[in-house]
């Protein structure tokens, strides 16, 4: 025979009601002490080592602003001296998490070398203004998308640029 049996149509509709009532409800999750002291040591070592843009005293270059280039070697040079800072704060970041640094020293390289170049995007894509299509560096360098691409984003631009207008939302700081 051909069709549908009575008992899997219905079976459907009781499962339709039960996952519409599960999206109505809300759950309350609640915290140990244990893990809202460690959520306060990561959230008080980024703070440390990641200065918030309303902290930030911006500014910009005219380099390169208009023109996409295959690359601006002053914005370059810009880039690589701001890249290597972040890179630092992010090893200092690293040391306060918990038990980062009970790890081998070639077990904290290795975390440090998979997670750097994702970390040092994700830090970056949090000062993106919208309204003006920019990042924001740590010491305030504002630079647009042109500028960003001539500094050594090359092909990665467009893609990081999405991804911060991807993060807006969160409201990440």
């Amino acid at each position: 025979e051909v069709g549908m049996s009575k008992e899997l149509v219905r079976n459907d509709r009781m499962k339709k009601r039960k996952e519409e009532k599960r999206q109505g409800e809300t759950e309350i999750y609640v915290l140990s002490a244990d893990t809202e002291q460690m959520i306060e040591r990561v959230r008080r070592a980024h703070q440390g080592t990641f200065p918030s843009l309303c902290q930030l005293g911006k500014y910009t270059t005219s380099n390169s602003s208009e023109h996409r280039v295959a690359l601006d070697v002053s914005l370059w040079d810009k880039f690589s001296e701001l890249s290597t800072k972040c890179i630092i704060k992010t090893v200092e970041f690293a040391k306060q998490l918990p038990g980062f640094t009970t790890l081998t020293i070639a077990d904290q390289i290795t975390l440090l070398k998979a997670a750097c170049l994702d970390i040092l995007i994700l830090r970056i894509c949090t000062r993106y203004t919208p309204d003006q299509d920019t990042m924001t560096f740590s010491d305030g360098l504002t630079l647009n998308r042109t500028q960003m691409h001539n500094a050594g984003f090359g092909p990665l631009t467009d893609l990081v640029f999405s991804f911060a207008n991807q993060l807006l939302p969160l409201e990440m700081d």
